[in-house]
């Protein structure tokens, strides 16, 4: 067998496992980046399918985060920050608002009088600056405690989707305020050019320009451990097993992966049962295409009244290069009645259908739906629910496990991996040296 060495390994090429290589190979370490893949990104990456660039997963980003992290490795990184105010449709009414002030925007609309959205308000604000509510309570719970308004309830709703791709009745209320609270520096959210893949594309070269190694198509069959430390991994490449030996491992992939490649007799059963409860966060996100614009001069649309519909985006109005000449992109983002399994497919598509038709005019006549992407279980829209993260150190000395799965509180999706990933690269940097 072919042998290599290299100071850290990482399996998968996803946001997290990008953002620790390219850190860790600025800071001098040699690094082996091992991706099942034709291409990187994991949930962070695009496809191209049918002369269209379609995001993964998100296409989300933010210039505090991720192009920060894009910078710092010498990439370039732009982020399309929408110029158009947001809009919302409430009561058949499609309001402007924006970023800053869209969520209270929202809430005065929904609100039955000026004295209720002061109410709502207030006891955000004090959750925020003062006391988190209790995580024994969901976000529902709390909110009940306010009112009963039924457009309230979806414009949180909205928010907590957008976000967790969780149900406001399945997340924690002071896992909620806590995000609020971590992610309050962000002031330039926006599109990536040609969605997330944008971001590891430029990760993915830096990795390679400072002088480590990105090898996709290369599974990784085994996790190679002694004395209870991680030694290195096995990969197949060019249909070529290779064993590569390193200092440290980084499983990008799901902890699951990690139990499967290294074996489940190397891990307590403490972490067995955490990595065994986590689940993802299903989402459905609609690809449509069509000849003109759906949306007109409304290229961003939330629906807090949706039956399962919550956001409408026209790709093609902030990043044209993600479509052909002449064809426009759009995007719709679907919620699910329950996060947990088993789902009723026929009833959720009957009712994301209903939301479609209701809200973009003759959506028969010039829409075509191109493809639905469904993210559940192990390729959920997020790894794990909010709230529910593990550690980056595993139980076998040298193995981290990096991704929006292993992130501190308050931190969800993308940014949530690119936090995990630069504590990880910080964990390595403070525990080895270079070769």
């Amino acid at each position: 067998m072919k042998q290599l060495k290299y100071d850290v390994a990482i399996i998968g090429s996803g946001l997290g496992g990008l953002t620790t290589g390219a850190l860790l190979t600025k800071a001098g370490f040699k690094v082996l980046v091992a991706e099942k893949l034709p291409f990187t990104g994991g949930r962070c990456g695009t496809l191209n399918y049918q002369g269209y660039k379609l995001p993964t997963g998100t296409a989300w980003v933010s210039d505090e985060i991720h192009g920060t992290l894009c910078r710092e490795v010498g990439g370039e990184f732009e982020v399309r920050v929408p110029q158009v105010q947001y809009f919302f449709r409430i009561r058949g009414k499609d309001v402007s608002a924006p970023f800053a002030g869209l969520f209270r925007a929202m809430v005065a609309s929904a609100a039955e009088n000026p004295g209720e959205a002061s109410r709502i308000y207030n006891a955000f604000k004090k959750a925020v600056i003062w006391s988190e509510p209790s995580r024994s309570i969901t976000l529902y719970d709390w909110l009940k405690q306010y009112t009963n308004n039924t457009a309230i309830f979806g414009v949180f709703q909205t928010f907590v989707q957008m976000d967790t791709a969780l149900n406001h009745f399945e997340l924690p209320a002071g896992e909620f305020f806590r995000f609020i609270k971590e992610t309050s520096f962000i002031k330039r959210m926006g599109f990536a050019p040609y969605g997330g893949g944008y971001v590891t594309d430029i990760l993915a070269k830096a990795i390679k320009t400072l002088g480590s190694e990105v090898w996709t198509g290369s599974r990784t069959l085994q996790i190679k451990t002694q004395n209870g430390t991680a030694t290195g991994i096995i990969v197949r490449k060019d249909n070529e097993e290779v064993e590569v030996s390193a200092q440290a491992v980084v499983c990008n992939a799901h902890p699951k992966v990690a139990v499967e490649l290294a074996g489940k007799d190397k891990f307590d059963t403490g972490s067995l049962n955490d990595i065994a409860a986590l689940k993802g966060s299903p989402q459905v996100i609609y690809f449509i295409t069509s000849d003109r614009p759906l949306m007109e001069d409304k290229p961003m649309i939330f629906l807090p009244e949706g039956r399962r519909i919550f956001c409408l985006m026209q790709y093609s109005h902030f990043c044209p290069e993600m479509s052909p000449k002449g064809k426009f992109l759009f995007e719709a983002a679907a919620f699910l009645g329950d996060s947990n399994p088993p789902y009723d497919f026929k009833k959720e598509t009957e009712l994301q259908m209903l939301d479609l038709r209701e809200n973009i005019k003759d959506f028969d006549k010039y829409a075509r739906i191109m493809r639905i992407n469904w993210y559940r279980g192990p390729w959920g829209l997020m790894r794990t629910w909010a709230g529910h993260g593990l550690p980056i150190q595993s139980p076998i000395m040298g193995l981290y496990l990096t991704g929006d799965s292993s992130a501190p509180s308050g931190w969800w999706g993308s940014s949530a991996a690119v936090k995990s990933g630069r504590l990880t690269a910080e964990d390595i940097s403070q525990r080895y040296k270079p070769a």
